[in-house]
């Protein structure tokens, strides 16, 4: 059995397989990390494997939970037919390139990857398997957070996302949501002028993901837990 586990900026997701299939899985906040050395306790484990971009403070408790040989999986340059074209894979989330995998693995055409989190991630992967780099901006909840804090008289809900917005908790809804869906719908249209070919798939993933589906043109899938997939194909080698 296999532990996989992706620690998020604000939530651990966490899962158990037994060769393809998923017997168990849980998440928790990063100040619930204590119950997790119960979850795991006693289980029959043939290691852990674990995805981070959480702080040093969260990956020294996680470590201190896994009952078994933990396994940090970081960035390659290479994995199967993917290769990586990140100028330094050292500096980039092992979550961005292993969600690039799990989608390779959904789809063999050309796709865009976004992440719906506390921060938005957008990847673009060809047909051929080149992963040519993405985007990495403030999540929907951050972006309107930042201007909370940062403005006089922005510190209001977000109201409804409107094409015109006529009032201010309107003017944030729809702010925000045009920021998170242009940013991966111009990917798209860069990722299709390059390779000259029709617009991408999304493969949409993460907190937020039904949040922005609506607002995003087709083709699209929703896949939950994407990273935790990838972390699958990385265990299974």
């Amino acid at each position: 059995m296999k532990l996989l586990i992706d620690a998020g900026n604000s939530r651990v997701k966490w899962a158990l397989y037994q060769g393809e299939d998923c017997v168990r899985q849980g998440a928790a906040e990063h100040g619930e990390l204590a119950g997790l050395a119960d979850a795991w306790r006693g289980l029959p484990l043939e290691g852990a494997w674990l995805s981070s971009v959480a702080r040093r403070e969260v990956i020294d408790a996680l470590a201190a939970a896994v009952p078994c040989q933990l396994h940090r999986v970081h960035a390659e340059r290479r994995f199967g037919d993917v290769c990586n074209h990140y100028r330094n894979t050292a500096e980039q989330g092992a979550d961005r390139w292993l969600a690039v995998l799990a989608a390779r693995e959904l789809c063999r055409g050309d796709v865009i990857v976004a992440c719906a989190g506390t921060a938005l991630t957008v990847e673009a992967l060809t047909a051929e398997g080149d992963y040519l780099g993405g985007l990495i901006l403030p999540g929907h909840g951050l972006m309107l957070h930042s201007l909370a804090q940062g403005t006089a008289n922005l510190n209001r809900a977000a109201g409804e996302i409107a094409d015109f917005p006529q009032g201010t908790q309107d003017a944030l809804a729809s702010g925000a949501m045009a920021a998170l869906t242009g940013a991966i719908e111009e990917q798209r249209r860069k990722l299709a002028e390059r390779t000259g070919r029709a617009p991408a798939t999304v493969i949409l993933t993460g907190g937020d993901a039904a949040r922005i589906a609506p607002w995003l043109a087709a083709p699209l899938q929703i896949v939950d837990n994407l990273v935790l997939m990838g972390l699958l194909k990385v265990a299974n080698t």
